[in-house]
């Protein structure tokens, strides 16, 4: 894992956003010109979207939440792309919702920030991110260490 982000003429996609080192959040556009791991957080894969490496849905609209223990996968699944050096991009249609809410997960598990703080973190990064509150009813609940 690299210890700074990657220079803007070695980044792997111009429009994703770097929210840690090696680590990404955008939308499908991002993911078309990406050269790295790709997770994609929709709920479902339309046609027409990039390839994704991995799909990995982190909301329920039926219940309006997101899925946590997907969340937690999700956390995994980076950290082991991570660990074999490859730059992870996740994320949604247009990285405004779920994959920042994804992209603040990763950083809640794999740096232990609050949720709220890794929230900053990707809001610094990528302003045009939405913050999903009615979707976290219970930050609480969302926080709870839970196996992994």
């Amino acid at each position: 894992m690299p210890d700074r982000p990657d220079p803007p003429d070695r980044a792997p996609s111009k429009g994703a956003s770097p929210i840690a080192p090696g680590l990404y959040v955008g939308g499908w556009a991002d993911a078309a010109e990406f050269t790295g791991t790709r997770f994609c957080v929709l709920d479902d894969l339309p046609e027409g979207l990039p390839p994704a490496e991995v799909h990995v849905p982190i909301y329920d609209p039926a219940r309006d939440r997101p899925i946590v223990e997907n969340l937690d996968r999700l956390a995994r699944l980076v950290a082991d792309a991570r660990e074999r050096g490859e730059p992870v991009l996740i994320f949604c249609g247009h990285g405004i919702r779920r994959g920042p809410l994804a992209g603040a997960w990763v950083l809640h598990r794999l740096e232990h920030l609050s949720l709220n703080d890794a929230y900053r973190r990707v809001e610094a990064a990528r302003p045009q991110a939405e913050r999903v509150e009615r979707w976290i009813r219970d930050r609480r609940d969302l926080e709870m260490d839970r196996p992994g």
